[in-house]
């Protein structure tokens, strides 16, 4: 029970952190980068002990996202996907990384992933239009925004859902 909570609250703070780099980065200072690597390695030397530990693997993705090694984050969450297909949080973080290195396509499968495990996270919806408006299908992208802004609606979340319909007529501009 407790592991299952621990991952639920890892994917709240994920999918609150991924969403960042492609805010506003501001580049890690070296202390950072050092204090990262040094946990990525204190993670990779769990891994060779226990290659099929799965937290592992995407907690390592994290921290190399974090460093912006997004090619290294990209390996540890396809690992983790590998050991287990319905790591919706892996799916997540690697779209996320394929978002940062403008592979729309990639990042549009990788978030079409995660509404298969997960069809009622409005975020998800909200982040493959992105990638479909990257990989130009202004029409999936409205579609997934108009989703979004549905599921925002309904489990009563205002700002989100306020926010999306003004991405919505972002996009409907776009079109025209």
């Amino acid at each position: 029970m407790i592991k299952y909570l621990l991952s639920q609250l890892s994917i709240l703070t994920t999918v609150a952190f991924v969403s960042m780099p492609l805010i506003s980065a501001a580049a890690p200072n070296s202390n950072q980068i050092e204090s990262e690597r040094q946990t990525i390695s204190s993670l990779t030397t769990t891994l060779q002990q226990n290659p099929q530990d799965v937290d592992a693997y995407i907690q390592r993705g994290i921290l190399h996202a974090r460093i912006e090694q997004h090619l290294s984050a990209i390996a540890d969450y396809t690992e983790a996907i590998r050991i287990d297909a319905n790591q919706a949080l892996a799916y997540n973080n690697r779209a996320v990384a394929k978002l940062n290195l403008k592979d729309y396509r990639g990042a549009y499968e990788d978030y079409t992933q995660v509404v298969r495990i997960r069809p009622n996270q409005a975020i998800t919806y909200n982040n493959r239009a992105t990638a479909r408006q990257g990989m130009g299908d202004c029409k999936g992208a409205i579609a997934d925004l108009r989703i979004a802004a549905e599921l925002f609606r309904l489990q009563g979340d205002s700002f989100n859902y306020q926010r999306t319909l003004a991405n919505l007529k972002v996009f409907q501009k776009r079109k025209r």
